[in-house]
């Protein structure tokens, strides 16, 4: 190759380098990015879900019904016996007596001087809302006299309402465990579905299958053979 051929050559493949530079570098110098100093809309800080948010389960779950222990409740009483006796004909203290208190109105103690708030609250004492009192009384019951700071534990709860259920002349019976809304949706799905293809199955075996019929086997007679299908010998041509 001659040096005019090379120079050609080394010509064209710097060009097309060149020219590839420049559809790469074109678009930044044509299109400017322009961003404003204060945007159009801004975006908040996203809410983020909290334990409030959650839907409470209907009362009282499993876990609470299975923690009711009088003998633990009667430990835990302890923390109310300065106050408190659940004794059957015991006298009223700091505060009232809490024989026979499960199911029953509230300041419905005879002899003892309840609160506006306790007096006029329409409460009767069941298992939610004993349970809601015992979790922090002032919030449960604004202006109630009691001061106790309250039972952050269910389990201690649920305790304590149990050996208060057994301290009564008549204890009311035990509280049936609420199904969590979840689980029953499920359980009310799959008893809507199963008689359903129970009875789509019983249909189908009930479906007679259609016999199909086998055609009789055909016999076939031979046909005699006629005078034109006799070889003649040879003397009868």
């Amino acid at each position: 190759m001659d040096e005019l051929g090379f120079n050609k050559i080394a010509a064209a493949v710097l060009a097309t380098g060149l020219g590839v530079m420049g559809l790469i570098n074109a678009p930044k110098v044509f299109i400017k990015d322009h961003y404003p100093a204060t945007p159009a809309y801004s975006v908040g800080e996203l809410e983020k879900p909290t334990e409030g948010d959650a839907e409470p389960l209907p009362f009282p779950q499993a876990e609470w019904v299975g923690a009711m222990d009088a003998a633990k409740g009667a430990k835990v009483f302890n923390k109310c016996k300065s106050c408190h006796n659940a004794n059957n004909g015991g006298a009223n203290g700091t505060g009232p007596n809490l024989y026979n208190i499960l199911g029953n109105a509230a300041a419905a103690k005879s002899g003892f001087s309840y609160s506006g708030a306790m007096a006029g609250s329409g409460v009767t004492w069941s298992y939610e809302a004993l349970d809601g009192f015992l979790t922090k009384p002032s919030k449960y019951m604004s202006g109630t006299k009691m001061s106790f700071i309250g039972l952050k534990k269910a389990e201690d709860r649920a305790a304590i309402i149990e050996y208060l259920r057994l301290a009564s002349d008549a204890p009311i019976a035990p509280p049936v465990a609420a199904g969590n809304p979840a689980e029953a949706l499920d359980t009310e799905v799959t008893q809507q579905i199963n008689p359903e293809i129970e009875v789509l199955e019983t249909e189908i075996l009930e479906t007679e299958t259609p016999e199909i019929e086998t055609p009789a086997p055909t016999t076939v007679e031979p046909t005699p053979p006629t005078a034109d299908d006799v070889p003649l010998d040879d003397d009868e041509h």
